[in-house]
């Protein structure tokens, strides 16, 4: 288990590597080498408003991310309330790095392979008697990036963007990694790149990926485009084939299909709420 000490955590935002650190009240923050360091640091006392002030790209009770801009540059942040939510989660959260920290150890996991995700610049974390309240990320924000989501509703009827899904899928397993929540809005298309955001609920393993999480990524993966596609009215009748669309799934990744299509009948099937019928 990873833990608020551990090495490669502690090594990510060690002086020596060129981490500034600030203390804001109970406010963590840190920033990692770079140009943007000063202007970052800039804003440490005022994080919360920056964030809640900016361009909201999503918004709840429990969070909030959005762009907001430090003099000509853009950045994302997100905020998550901890403290809005139950306390066995924020107990969880009493050794491990909040969500924050673990994504930027993941990032960095990701850089390292070779795979696409928004450069970390910075996180910070609130704790109250070591009981996470507040959690913070700021990244680079990713010019002309779009959903992979919102990618294929501009390719009506096309397979292309479920077969690139499932090579980087593949990488990233053969990485160590798993997303936690790999879904067609977790994948981003930038020109002709595309990666990975959203990293907070990934896992990291030190050994070979047990089967089960490979089944449970691709099965998530299945049901997020069949369900995307299933409420796009240019999708002919003769596309809704959930059989080939795993086929297709399953080669791209390296598979057969049936590792993953029972999982899908069973589990994920029964969470879509389909307007037709895709066998």
């Amino acid at each position: 288990m990873y833990t608020r000490w551990s090495p490669e955590l502690t090594r990510l935002t060690d002086a020596a590597s060129g981490c500034k650190t600030v203390k804001v009240g109970n406010l963590d923050y840190r920033v990692f080498s770079g140009e943007h360091q000063q202007a970052l640091l800039s804003v440490a006392d005022r994080i919360d408003e920056v964030i809640e002030d900016g361009d909201r790209q999503k918004y709840s009770k429990k969070s909030a991310a959005s762009l907001f801009k430090i003099g000509d540059e853009t950045y994302f942040g997100k905020h998550v309330r901890f403290h809005q939510k139950a306390f066995g989660l924020r107990l969880r959260y009493f050794l491990q790095p909040s969500r924050s920290f673990w994504t930027a150890v993941v990032a960095h996991r990701l850089e390292e392979a070779g795979l696409g995700t928004p450069k970390v610049y910075a996180m910070g974390e609130r704790r109250t008697f070591e009981l996470i309240s507040d959690s913070y990320i700021i990244t680079e924000a990713l010019k002309n990036a779009q959903t992979a989501q919102a990618y294929l509703q501009a390719q009506p009827n096309s397979l292309e963007l479920l077969e690139n899904a499932g090579k980087l899928l593949q990488r990233l397993h053969s990485a160590g990694i798993t997303h936690g929540d790999i879904k067609l809005a977790n994948f981003y298309v930038q020109g002709d790149a595309m990666g990975f955001w959203d990293l907070d609920s990934a896992q990291i393993f030190k050994d070979r990926i047990p089967q089960k999480w490979i089944v449970r990524d691709l099965g998530r993966l299945l049901s997020s485009f069949i369900i995307t596609v299933d409420a796009m009215p240019e999708t002919k009748p003769e596309f809704m084939n959930t059989g080939k669309i795993a086929q297709a799934l399953a080669k791209s990744y390296g598979i057969d299909e049936q590792a993953f299509l029972p999982s899908y009948y069973s589990y994920w099937l029964k969470k879509l709420k389909l307007k037709h019928n895709f066998g």
